[in-house]
């Protein structure tokens, strides 16, 4: 039988590969912002654009916007992936695998979304409303390896 064949683990692999997808909207979204401005990271790509990487680069605060809420995403979607699996594969009812996983999910796309914008209380409401959802996941895991 595979994993996959499990209805909780269904929902978790779809919501994983949501965020999966989300995160890497993000780093084209950056790469984008960074070849658009001219400003880069390295100063092997700025002598591949012809330029001299400055000595004092001013920080482009779209990009960096863009980076904080790509590393937030780093900080909250590497635990939920294994909570969130251990969580699914501990049989719990589909009804909770559903909201909790997908409550965790649309959470972080809200937060992503708000925290590009500049958005509050948006930004931080989303993040408690995810962090509830993964808190529970934890500890209904938790609870079922004991």
């Amino acid at each position: 039988m595979s994993l996959l064949e499990l209805p909780a683990v269904r929902v978790f692999a779809f919501w994983y590969l949501i965020l999966a997808l989300k995160m890497l909207v993000l780093i084209t979204l950056i790469s984008r912002a960074r070849m658009r401005a001219g400003n880069f990271v390295s100063p092997e790509d700025y002598a591949m654009a012809g330029r001299e990487k400055p000595l004092a680069a001013v920080p482009d605060e779209s990009i960096e916007r863009l980076r904080r809420a790509l590393a937030n995403d780093v900080e909250n979607i590497l635990p939920f992936f294994g909570i969130g699996l251990i969580y699914a594969l501990s049989g719990p009812s589909l009804t909770w695998a559903r909201v909790l996983l997908a409550g965790f999910a649309v959470a972080r796309i809200i937060h992503t979304v708000a925290y590009v914008r500049g958005q509050q209380p948006h930004r931080s409401l989303a993040f408690i409303i995810g962090s509830v959802c993964l808190w529970w996941m934890l500890l209904i895991a938790l609870w079922s390896v004991l």
